[in-house]
């Protein structure tokens, strides 16, 4: 997506005549030939700038391009930098979210909470190391997995405590009551995994320790 040719002018502080600066068409003092800023010239705008096609020119020195070219003049780095700048850019708007990224409020209490701490500033931390930022969010994702984990095996041990107990009621309850404090799915996928004829492991961890427990006088 191509920067704003007006916003580039800003940016760079190019003066403006300010009755243009709604129109299509917004004049500024050409910074490459500087004629417009000539004593006597003070109401002279030579640089052109089309907010619609994004391009500009100097109606005197003749300078012209799109905006990627004006900002390679402005900053003085070859054009091919200045698009590999946005391409950059834009790879990064374009790509999928993190799902950290994607935590509820409530979701981000429950790790701090148990995590501890604050999380980081982070706009400041994408910006200034991209690459630590994403790895970061990966630790985190890899812990809130094992929080999930934790959960499900404690939601499938109140199930089957409630089935075995005859309080199925009372305990369903309580997974719905956790489930809506972590804001993550626990009641669907516990029932799920009972009704299958194979299942994980550490489910059969679980089912041993309540028979264990259910027969314990």
């Amino acid at each position: 997506m191509l920067p704003e040719i007006v916003e580039v002018a800003k940016l760079h502080q190019l003066e403006l005549n300010h009755r243009t600066i709604h129109n299509e068409e917004v004049l500024a003092k050409c910074p490459f030939c500087q004629e417009d800023s000539k004593p006597g010239k003070r109401r002279r705008f030579y640089l052109s700038l089309n907010s619609q096609g994004q391009v500009f020119r100097c109606w005197y020195c003749g300078e012209s391009g799109g905006v990627l070219r004006f900002i390679s003049l402005l900053e003085g780095v070859n054009e091919e930098e200045v698009k590999e700048r946005y391409r950059s850019q834009d790879k990064r708007r374009s790509r999928k979210r993190h799902p950290v990224e994607q935590w509820s409020t409530g979701q981000r209490r429950v790790y701090r909470v148990i995590y501890g701490g604050k999380e980081p500033d982070w706009q400041v931390m994408r910006k200034r190391d991209y690459s630590y930022y994403l790895r970061t969010l990966d630790w985190m994702q890899t812990q809130w997995n094992e929080i999930v984990q934790h959960e499900l095996e404690r939601a499938y041990f109140w199930l089957l405590l409630g089935i075995h107990s005859g309080r199925y009621a009372h305990y369903i309850a309580r997974i719905q009551s956790r489930e809506k404090l972590l804001e993550i799915p626990l009641l669907s996928p516990v029932l799920e995994l009972f009704s299958r004829s194979s299942r994980p492991g550490w489910t059969v961890e679980v089912e041993e320790f309540i028979q264990r427990y259910m027969s314990h006088p």
